[in-house]
């Protein structure tokens, strides 16, 4: 199975199981070199750091786009719920939506209590494709961001059954654009719970889940 996003470089992480495969997003300066040590890593300045970086470190960031072979840009995006100035979160997003559309790279985005502003700029950057990892927004939003040809990311949030309104997403979500996460939950190899409870929700075979999540993982990322 593919972990579309899976923070492994983290403290205290398990590592995934021999036959899996997961993405390895950063969240800026301080772990991009770290997160090469996987074959599949992606470069990006989280919402929550965008604080702690510069121009010259944007600068940086297209560089190492350039000379190293992510399979992404991310995890970049925007987070309202976050006291953090919405302005930086916008100018940083959206370079680095435009180092993506530059370097024909998919997008790993963050986006808490922000999607409209988040389907906005995408729509000015038509020729991106992505993930939303960890999906929170609403239904419409839902079917928004999947006509646009996004992907949508879902973790072990889904198995809080007090978690309705993402449940009721997931049973409607057409599997073709979902992708299954463990973001940075301490066992990477949980993503089978994760599989377990979609295939409950939608009544549909397991094999048939992990099978079309993992090719809408190597379409997204141009997986070898």
């Amino acid at each position: 199975m593919i972990n579309s996003h899976a923070h492994l470089d983290f403290d205290n992480m398990i590592d995934v199981a021999e036959n899996a495969i997961a993405i390895i997003p950063s969240i800026g300066k301080q772990n991009w070199i770290d997160v090469q040590m996987y074959p599949y890593f992606a470069f990006g300045i989280h919402p929550w750091m965008v604080q702690d970086h510069s121009q010259q470190e944007l600068d940086y960031l297209e560089y190492l786009v350039k000379c190293n072979n992510p399979v992404a840009i991310g995890e970049c995006g925007l987070d309202y719920l976050k006291d953090i100035d919405k302005k930086i979160q916008l100018y940083f997003f959206n370079f680095q939506l435009s180092l993506a559309e530059k370097y024909k790279l998919p997008v790993i985005i963050h986006s808490v209590k922000a999607t409209e502003d988040v389907i906005f700029l995408l729509k000015m950057h038509p020729k991106i494709s992505g993930e939303i990892h960890g999906f929170s927004g609403s239904e419409d939003q839902a079917k928004q961001l999947t006509s646009m040809g996004f992907y949508l990311g879902f973790g072990l949030q889904i198995l809080n059954k007090k978690s309705t309104k993402i449940r009721q997403i997931v049973k409607n979500c057409p599997l073709e654009f979902m992708l299954i996460e463990t973001d940075d939950h301490q066992n990477p190899n949980d993503l089978q719970l994760v599989a377990q409870e979609i295939a409950l929700l939608k009544q549909i075979p397991i094999d048939t889940i992990t099978t079309q999540c993992d090719n809408n993982a190597i379409s997204l990322f141009n997986l070898k």
